[in-house]
């Protein structure tokens, strides 16, 4: 695929000419630099590692992008919305929450929150242009499957600890797959479980 009319719809001019895309070999390699270059932020499904590290990132992609700040009357904001809004709170719940928050904030200001669908219990999140971020779900690619949140409804993470061996897994599908779900396999024991609980996706 062609990595750089991709890139023209997340980065800023001055990044996207930085960017040496000739010398990227394959996409894992692509997600290894934005990530490190913190031009793409990967969030655990059960939160922030550190208050404010949804804020600073869009705060940062806004800036390099269109060269204004995130119209939030302060950082703390978000936390305060979600205590309020959320009765009861369960573990997962926040980020969804804070992405809904900051896409509204940012759709105003002319960039989307857009999200890579990698199959894992991870949000990977990049900032698009307002007028790219749904022309990015089109992009032809076994890898780059991107989406805005509008576009990501209606798919969950199913969230399964086997009873046996009390491994972990996770699994993103669309809510009609999960209708269809019987049994899944521990991937480390083999043990079939019939119990799980899903996270719904922003």
């Amino acid at each position: 695929m062609n990595y750089k009319t991709m890139l023209a719809k997340v980065l800023g001019e001055k990044e996207l000419a930085e960017m040496n895309v000739k010398a990227i070999k394959d996409d894992e390699s692509l997600f290894d630099e934005l990530t490190n270059k913190k031009l793409l932020l990967v969030v655990d499904w059960s939160g922030e590692d550190k208050e404010g590290m949804l804020y600073g990132f869009f705060d940062s992609r806004l800036q390099s992008m269109l060269g204004i700040r995130l119209d939030v009357p302060e950082e703390e904001e978000v936390y305060q919305k979600y205590n309020q809004e959320i009765e009861e709170p369960q573990r997962g719940d926040f980020v969804p929450f804070a992405l809904s928050y900051f896409d509204k904030r940012l759709e105003k200001l002319g960039a989307r929150i857009v999200l890579l669908d990698l199959g894992t219990d991870t949000y990977n999140i990049l900032v698009s242009y307002k007028i790219d971020a749904k022309k990015l779900k089109s992009i032809k690619s076994d890898f780059w499957k991107l989406s805005t949140l509008e576009q990501k409804q209606g798919r969950v993470v199913i969230y399964i600890i086997c009873p046996n061996c009390k491994d972990t897994a996770y699994y993103d599908m669309s809510i009609e797959e999960e209708s269809h779900q019987a049994n899944v396999k521990c991937e480390e024991c083999g043990t079939l479980s019939v119990s799980y609980t899903h996270l719904t996706l922003p």
